[in-house]
């Protein structure tokens, strides 16, 4: 469960773009933001309604594009495995492996390459606020049984 300082910045955010705060749209945003794994926006939609069997599609779809928009969550392709979500506010940079036969999505942190990164775009006079690095491929699994591409 993300704290509390978090959760509050999210909902200025929302507040300040003309959503109005309802308890849907804040279970929505603590479990988007409470969650460690990536996430389609029909699981979100089923983890909300474990709590609130009434919440709508629209509004966690809508809350959703709103987070995105924010930077508070970030949304790759993942493939066969269609576009996946998670949370950035509070947690640290890290790149991702990308299956494009199963979906299948791996983290993972290199300091090093990090420091390339910043290093590079020091060099060309730029101030990195945020990365993202994605790899796309086969995994160990699909590679194994013959899949990807």
């Amino acid at each position: 469960m993300k704290t509390d300082p978090e959760l509050r910045l999210v909902e200025e955010h929302l507040r300040r773009s003309g959503f109005r705060w309802t308890s849907q749209r804040a279970l929505i945003v603590r479990t988007a933001l409470g969650t460690h794994e990536h996430f389609t926006a029909e699981q979100l939609l089923q983890l909300c309604r474990r709590l609130d069997p009434d919440i709508s599609r629209a509004t966690v779809y809508r809350t959703l594009q709103v987070l995105e928009a924010a930077g508070f969550v970030a949304g790759l392709d993942a493939g066969s495995g269609g576009r996946r979500f998670e949370h950035v506010i509070g947690h640290a940079d890290h790149e991702h492996m990308v299956c494009e036969a199963c979906g299948a999505i791996v983290e993972f942190h290199e300091p090093g390459l990090a420091r390339r990164l910043l290093g590079a775009a020091a060099r060309a006079g730029f101030r990195v606020a945020r990365h993202s690095l994605r790899v796309y491929g086969t995994c160990r699994d699909c590679a194994r049984r013959g899949g990807g591409p």
